[in-house]
């Protein structure tokens, strides 16, 4: 087939870097596929790796009559010279430019949308329009799906749920060399039990309510924080910082009283499998979002105990108190008790690990998804 996936964003992360993925997996499995994205950070990224990008398109955000035009001559040109017969879009900007590029096709052009954010469904009478003339909108957790089926007038049989995967040769757990040698790396005592996330600073992924969290567990298990000599240590990816982001998690760790267990290690990182191979236990304590987790994804398949808030596909990827622990979002007791409970019983913990690989394995792997995602994608285009 010949693709064209679209993003309207610029930077690093989020629905973008799931779009470079698609891209990259849909090239590898035979397929033409290219992405569209603004800005040099993809096309760059691109060039570097292989991976068909892009940068022809403004996609600007908004309204703006000029730039729309500019981006459908030449999306329009794009598809007509290049035989294009599917459009991937995620979020509104591209989605009208490719509706607009799609009505001077017809039907042998698809448009499919890839819906991977938790937030609210406007139900507006354009949004049912657009949404009930395509044949497929592929959701990454199962809460999206369940978004649309409440929306009056929306189509739900179009409404699919399909769930990422993740390399799991390339996440695989550490072997004892690898796990230091990553320790080494990142300054970090190489004898110390190591809870840890990663992510951009902002309030939405609940680094502060982790490290609160973690106060608490430090105050009140003082002993078991010392005996297994147990430390957080927090990820920040500085390259993301953006409006609302935090000033300085230090000032949350002093003040929760675990400023001397709490380390912070801030940068953009190259390979997160690292950060894996450095910890005991991964925690993803987002108060929302997450609707879809590559960070959960690779820790699981890395082996490591996840504790997780449930919310977007973390339900979906975790099963609770079997391939990890689920809390309720923004419950800083109910985040110290899941740690305390990793630390309280090594068995378990290591039962928690090899069940989240193990799960991986069976259910998540990278093949599985794209050979269901072409599945649905030529099944879509047929019902166009």
């Amino acid at each position: 087939m010949k693709i064209a996936l679209l993003t309207s964003v610029a930077g690093n992360g989020g629905s973008a870097a799931t779009a470079y993925n698609l891209t990259r997996l849909l090239s590898r499995a035979g397929h033409q596929a290219v992405l569209f994205a603004p800005g040099e950070h993809w096309p760059a990224r691109g060039r570097a790796e292989g991976v068909p990008v892009e940068g022809g398109l403004e996609l600007r955000r908004g309204f703006h009559a000029l730039s729309l035009w500019r981006d459908y001559r030449r999306l329009k040109r794009y598809v007509q010279d290049h035989g294009v017969e599917v459009l991937l879009v995620q979020k509104s900007p591209e989605q009208w430019l490719a509706a607009l590029v799609r009505r001077a096709f017809g039907k042998r052009l698809a448009l499919m949308r890839l819906r991977g954010v938790v937030f609210e469904i406007k139900p507006s009478y354009f949004n049912r329009r657009l949404h009930n003339s395509m044949p497929l909108t592929l959701c990454s957790a199962s809460c999206i799906q369940a978004q649309y089926e409440k929306l009056p007038g929306f189509r739900a049989d179009t409404v699919k749920v399909l769930l990422e995967g993740v390399d799991a040769e390339r996440f695989k757990p550490a072997s004892e060399a690898e796990r230091r040698a990553a320790r080494a790396k990142f300054d970090l005592d190489p004898e110390a039990f190591y809870f840890g996330t990663a992510g951009r600073p902002s309030p939405v992924k609940g680094h502060d309510l982790l490290v609160r969290a973690f106060g608490k567990l430090c105050t009140e298990q003082a002993r078991m924080v010392e005996r297994f000599n147990v430390r957080l240590c927090v990820f920040s990816d500085e390259s993301r910082r953006g409006p609302g982001s935090y000033k300085d998690l230090k000032d949350f760790a002093l003040a929760a009283g675990a400023g001397v267990y709490v380390e912070f290690r801030p940068g953009y990182l190259e390979d997160m499998r690292e950060v894996y191979r450095a910890l005991d236990s991964y925690v993803l304590p987002s108060r929302g979002s997450e609707g879809s987790s590559r960070a959960g994804l690779e820790a699981c398949a890395s082996g490591l105990p996840l504790i997780a808030s449930r919310v977007g596909v973390l339900p979906d990827l975790v099963v609770d108190g079997e391939t990890g622990l689920l809390v309720p979002p923004n419950d800083e007791d109910a985040l110290a008790a899941a740690m305390k409970r990793v630390l309280d019983d090594e068995a378990f913990a290591e039962k928690l690990g090899a069940g989240a690989r193990r799960r991986i394995e069976e259910k998540f792997r990278e093949e599985r998804f794209v050979a269901e995602l072409v599945k649905l994608i030529e099944a879509a285009r047929k019902a166009n």
